[in-house]
């Protein structure tokens, strides 16, 4: 067991010496944390790749169908296609940019006229009378900043 361990130990330094920073200024905790966080950030740069990898053989999968099916249709049919996709995309342009302008409009008069507060109390029953006097302190601490 203890040549297990001694094993273990450096191994852990190994690697924390691949990392380059020297294992005598770390702990030996120090470093196995140092060491399972790089491989935390390996992990999750593995994974990054693989997902715009993805993301990349999605793309081209849909594209070939879309040019398969185009290929597959006459001429005037091909073009009403593609007037159609336009138009559905055009219209999603255009609700997204409502909804936008439709939120801009919102915060700007909230930042004006100030923004509602509701405060549900009617939990009290549940709480104990300290939660019920820390909830107090806190609504009275709010309301000071309130216009």
């Amino acid at each position: 067991m203890e040549e297990t361990k001694e094993n273990e130990e450096i191994t852990v330094e190994n690697e924390a010496n691949d990392s380059g920073s020297p294992p005598a200024a770390l702990s030996k905790n120090a470093q196995k944390k140092l060491v399972k966080q790089q491989r935390r950030e390996a992990k999750k740069a593995e994974k990054k790749a693989a997902m715009k990898e993805q993301k990349k053989r999605e793309a081209e999968r849909k594209r070939k169908e879309w040019d398969e099916m185009l290929g597959s249709l006459t001429e005037e049919e091909r073009s009403k296609v593609i007037e159609s996709r336009k138009g559905m995309r055009k219209e999603r342009m255009e609700k997204r940019s409502e909804e936008r302008d439709k939120k801009i409009e919102r915060l700007s008069a909230a930042k004006q006229h100030g923004q509602n507060i509701v405060l549900d109390l009617q939990f009290s029953h549940l709480m104990t009378p300290s939660e019920i006097n820390s909830l107090v302190q806190q609504v009275f601490f709010a309301s000071l900043f309130l216009p």
